[in-house]
């Protein structure tokens, strides 16, 4: 009897994956990406692809760990614990630290700018069309509102660093976004800077939403993609295997689909999949 537990015991010990644990996720209070309270509470675009992958994986336990955003990179550099986090930026400094998945884990559109309805009205601006922030500070001497500390991309930076004379309002508050779209709201500043999810989500849970209104950089690229990151030792490169495998397959569901999309106003969705099936369509064209 005790030779039969052995060796069922044994079989079980080789046959369950390596990786048959806890998943530790990083998530932040930073809607609407993560919503933690409130009327659209779990709702928000990165928590909902983590909740899908859970549901690929329920031999796996994920365990989601709410942090300041500020501190994400800084856990995931910490080898002592095995840390997973959503919606990163890759680049070549971060993978010094940090292992990334290949697949990116979400795509979006890229910076956009906020404005009242009645602004877009008067200079002509086309909701279809993209526009030029470089034209509305320099030529319209529009006032800009963005965050402190936070990056838009080295094109859009520089921008808003070197177009002389700019009329730029900045907040430093840990809820700068939502005080800066109150603001906008009042005619306090002309346009805002941020993500298209972002603006759509603060002027809906404002109950600004008839008022305000988004469109597109020029100088922004057409997307913007996040990849999961996890500690870089072994158990992080073992759980980014797996969850780049998932990933190829829940990208492919209508499920993820709608979750890219939840929280872009109406006319900016044709926008975002048109550019994701034309990088698509590019990246599957044969090689000449």
């Amino acid at each position: 009897m005790l030779r039969a537990f052995l060796c069922i015991t044994f079989y079980l010990s080789i046959s369950s994956p390596s990786y048959a644990h806890t998943i530790n996720w990083l998530t932040h209070d930073f809607a609407p990406y993560y919503i933690l309270n409130g009327k659209y509470q779990h709702q928000g675009r990165d928590e909902s692809v983590i909740t899908l992958l859970e549901q690929q994986l329920p031999h796996i336990t994920f365990n989601r760990l709410v942090i300041p955003s500020g501190k994400v990179t800084q856990e995931l550099a910490n080898k002592s614990a095995t840390h997973c986090a959503l919606s990163l930026y890759k680049n070549a400094f971060r993978e010094q630290f940090i292992h990334f998945s290949e697949q990116s884990s979400t795509t979006g559109l890229s910076p956009s700018i906020a404005m009242h309805k009645g602004l877009a009205d008067s200079l002509e601006v086309p909701s279809d069309k993209a526009v030029s922030l470089y034209d509305l500070l320099a030529e319209k001497k529009l006032t800009l509102g963005v965050s402190m500390n936070r990056s838009y991309g080295e094109q859009l930076d520089s921008v808003i660093n070197n177009t002389p004379d700019v009329d730029i309002v900045i907040r430093p508050t840990r809820n700068s976004l939502a005080s800066l779209t109150y603001m906008l709201n009042l005619k306090r500043l002309d346009i805002l800077l941020g993500y298209p999810s972002e603006h759509h989500y603060l002027a809906k849970s404002m109950y600004f939403e008839e008022n305000l209104t988004q469109r597109a950089i020029v100088e922004a690229p057409p997307l913007s993609y996040g990849y999961i990151g996890c500690t870089k030792n072994e158990q992080g490169a073992k759980n980014i295997q797996l969850l780049d495998e998932q990933l190829k397959k829940i990208k492919q569901t209508e499920q993820y689909h709608q979750v890219m999309l939840r929280w872009l106003p109406a006319h900016l969705k044709p926008l975002l999949e048109s550019r994701i099936h034309a990088t698509k369509s590019k990246n599957d064209a044969p090689k000449l």
